[in-house]
């Protein structure tokens, strides 16, 4: 199933669905400029076969989701809650009343806002590689001064793209696991084919600054058992963050490996979905068990 839909805020939005119907729903929200199909279909076949039913979808302004301004507009007229909104928006079309959410650096930022926003509507949260603030403590590398993005980008052409895309892979890529380079220039090639729209990405950063950015009060609140996933070699955000999170989040199970980086490795995807299946079954427990 592969549908593109119109969402009560006016946004197109397109979706995909692995697994069988019967499965538990679990919404998968990627991290900035990543398309639907940066989740590898590897890893959502072991997600499936741990019981869920995985729902993915572009965000605003990438894939073949809604490009929400012209080639020239590099202003975001959203932010970080509107776009944990399109999430329950993508539930809502499916007639999914409560889902397992799980998000990925920015979709960690946007999974929580989900839970903060929609209690009701999440029955546990995956956070990978994500923080719950954007404060410097939990920023690794050069992450701007916070400003928004003003400059329109250069056009690269597809050799140029998938060159710059397999750079971007092997500086988030896991240090203690090899990077394939091959399988990282079939992906830069895939993105660049299904949309190239470099205005999309930097309006997607700049609704990233506008926030929410500092969510550790409103955390406080969420009551959706969570499991939450880092690395020691994550070169975006720091694996303190992980802990800062466990201690926010009531019912967290945390995993730090010492070989991930900013990304979601092959070798750890069967702890992962494991993981993940497990915290749905703790969302599925009697609340006084």
């Amino acid at each position: 199933m592969s549908p593109t839909f119109t969402t009560p805020a006016g946004i197109a939005l397109h979706y995909v669905v692995d697994g069988d119907a019967s499965g538990r729903p679990l919404v998968l929200v990627h991290g900035t400029s990543a398309q639907l199909i940066g989740w590898h279909d590897g890893f959502v076949a072991a997600l499936v076969r741990a019981g869920f039913r995985v729902i993915r979808f572009d965000n605003r302004d990438v894939g073949l989701s809604e490009q929400t301004g012209a080639p020239d507009q590099l202003e975001a007229h959203y932010d970080l809650a509107d776009m944990a909104d399109d999430v329950v928006a993508v539930l809502d079309e499916l007639g999914v009343a409560r889902a397992h959410v799980a998000g990925m650096s920015m979709g960690g930022y946007i999974a929580q806002l989900v839970a903060i926003r929609h209690p009701r509507r999440v029955a546990s949260l995956g956070l990978l590689s994500t923080s719950p603030s954007s404060e410097p403590e939990f920023l690794v590398g050069d992450h701007g001064d916070g400003s928004p993005e003003t400059a329109l980008p250069a056009l690269q052409d597809r050799d140029a793209y998938i060159a710059e895309f397999v750079s971007d892979q092997r500086w988030l890529q896991s240090p203690g696991f090899p990077f394939d380079s091959r399988e990282a220039a079939e992906l830069g090639a895939h993105s660049f084919d299904r949309m190239y729209r470099p205005d999309g990405v930097l309006r997607q950063w700049n609704a990233l600054v506008r926030g929410p950015l500092e969510r550790r009060e409103l955390l406080r609140a969420v009551t959706a058992p969570a499991v939450i996933i880092h690395g020691r070699g994550d070169q975006s955000l720091h694996w303190h963050a992980a802990l800062v999170l466990a201690e926010l989040l009531p019912q967290a199970e945390v995993h730090i490996f010492e070989e991930m980086g900013h990304d979601v490795p092959r070798e750890l995807w069967p702890e992962f979905a494991a993981a993940l299946a497990r915290t749905a079954l703790r969302a599925e427990r009697p609340t006084d068990a």
